[in-house]
């Protein structure tokens, strides 16, 4: 192989080197947009995470609401009775 054919050979693996490292760049800018977009859905899913857990909180708190006021009417309309017996005969001790 003669001088310039090994320049020539040298100068066209150098070509294709330069040709892979630069589609390499474009491979790595892509990469970097990707996971750019990933990180904006994570995000969106994460706020939307949020919303729901707001909601279900305040759902809980609703429920639980309504779970203190309906036992809290069985509760008192069982002692109803009673109550207005006790308050009739402490009246009555009185008189």
């Amino acid at each position: 192989m003669s001088e310039q054919e090994f320049q020539a050979k040298v100068l066209s693996e150098l070509q294709a080197l330069r040709v892979d490292v630069e589609k390499l760049g474009t491979d790595v800018e892509k990469l970097q947009t990707d996971v750019s977009e990933l990180a904006t859905q994570v995000k969106n899913q994460e706020d939307k995470f949020e919303v729901y857990q707001r909601g279900t909180d305040a759902m809980v708190r609703m429920a639980t609401t309504i779970i203190i006021a309906a036992a809290s009417v069985v509760v008192l309309s069982s002692l109803s009775p009673a109550i207005t017996t006790l308050v009739s005969a402490i009246a009555h001790q009185g008189n």
